[in-house]
């Protein structure tokens, strides 16, 4: 089988039609190809295996020599290309992102938390930040609760496709096990990024709209999940940390410069 329309790209992979209802994912780098699709495919059947609003695992195929991921092809739009530059677009969307998240939060699994591993071996990874500094924010994470929540840890409106079923929420490489404020904390932090997304257009464009956005869905997720603001902001020196080493350029340092900032004030 050959494959067919390109349907999106990434910094590590390219998805393309595959057959008449099924999408592959291709990986960029031959070298790596094999050991990320492998570890993807143990998260994406974890996560197949919950029952959650997501894209059904088909398995890995081999393609021109390399070791690619099978999904079901969900159709339709992203939530991000949904909403219009209106008050009453973004703050509906931001809280149904809010519930959708809320929603995966009520999945509890038997597993350990590795969320605060995680955290911790990328804060000890960042080379802007001093060892003094590391040891200061591993600190702070440290007493922060552990849970066995189903953390998505990469939730934004570019990530939701509004199917015909319903929300559908996709990319999972960096599902986690943990505290769901951690979680929302990590969504909080991306959506308020000055940073813009290629091709942005409309309402990202507008500060008070993105702020909007991010006030909407913030009120939403502690309604209903009983968090209040310092439970997230607990999370954030942490989170911004962790996040420097995925980023590059302009964006990696606007985080270093609002982690350094976090640090004056402690």
């Amino acid at each position: 089988m050959k494959i067919g329309e390109l349907l999106g790209t990434g910094k590590t992979a390219s998805v393309y039609r595959w057959g008449k209802s099924e999408a592959i994912k291709i990986f960029h780098d031959r070298m790596d190809d094999e050991r990320e699709a492998h570890k993807e495919a143990n998260k994406a059947a974890f996560v197949d295996s919950l029952g959650l609003r997501v894209p059904r695992f088909a398995g890995c195929v081999t393609y021109e020599g390399k070791t690619c991921l099978v999904y079901e092809a969900v159709k339709g739009p992203t939530m991000l290309s949904q909403i219009d530059a209106t008050g009453p677009s973004v703050s509906c969307y931001a809280r149904l992102m809010a519930e959708l998240q809320f929603e995966l939060h009520q999945v509890k699994v038997e597993a350990s938390d590795n969320l605060k591993l995680y955290l911790s071996e990328r804060i000890d990874n960042v080379e802007e930040i001093t060892e003094a500094d590391k040891h200061r924010i591993n600190g702070m994470l440290a007493p922060l609760p552990e849970g066995n929540t189903v953390c998505h840890y990469d939730l934004h409106p570019g990530n939701i496709i509004m199917s015909p079923r319903g929300p559908i929420l996709i990319d999972w490489m960096n599902v986690l096990i943990g505290c769901a404020a951690a979680d929302a904390a990590r969504t909080s932090m991306m959506i308020q990024s000055r940073s813009l997304p290629p091709q942005a257009s409309g309402w990202l464009t507008n500060w008070e709209l993105r702020e909007l956005f991010h006030n909407e869905y913030i009120t939403r997720y502690m309604e209903q999940s009983g968090f209040h603001r310092a439970d997230l902001e607990e999370w954030m020196l942490p989170t911004l940390a962790a996040r420097i080493n995925e980023l590059d350029g302009g964006e990696r340092d606007e985080v270093v410069n609002k982690l350094l900032a976090k640090l004056k004030q402690e």
